[in-house]
């Protein structure tokens, strides 16, 4: 295996490295699902709940996050494990908030508000709601 351009990864022989995973796979009755876990890419963090919650709080307490988009490498088995092991030990750090500051996307965000409220929008010509419209607080006349 050598890198390609921007880190991209060529292997030189595919039967070369099919074969070593198969017999690996043999050696340590590893099933199909085992073996990728074993021995494909490892991309992202791996650890403990507790673990990682450190290695996040080191990252958030010296600037270099300010948050965390967290994919489980297992679904969807893996999802559970990150909301019941690892978002305690995160909030534990205060790291991860426990509840919201407002009440709309905006306001969770630190957002400042829109210019102008929402319209409702009116009737439609059959007479049904058209549900909400907003104010793009764009104007072509002013």
């Amino acid at each position: 295996m050598n890198d390609g351009p921007f880190g991209a990864r060529r292997i030189a022989d595919p039967r070369a490295v099919v074969a070593e995973w198969r017999a690996k796979a043999e050696a340590h009755g590893w099933s199909l699902r085992e073996t990728v876990i074993a021995l494909g890419p490892q991309r992202g963090h791996v650890g403990t709940p507790s673990g990682l919650a450190d290695k996040f709080a080191h990252f958030v307490r010296h600037g270099a996050i300010d948050g965390f988009n967290v994919t489980p490498y297992l679904i969807p088995g893996g999802l559970d494990d990150i909301v019941d092991l690892l978002v305690p030990e995160l909030r534990e750090r205060g790291i991860y908030r426990t509840e919201y500051t407002g009440t709309t996307l905006s306001e969770h965000l630190g957002l400042r508000e829109p210019p102008h409220p929402p319209v409702r929008a009116g009737p439609t010509a059959g007479g049904l709601s058209t549900g909400m419209a907003f104010h793009s607080g764009l104007s072509t006349h002013d």
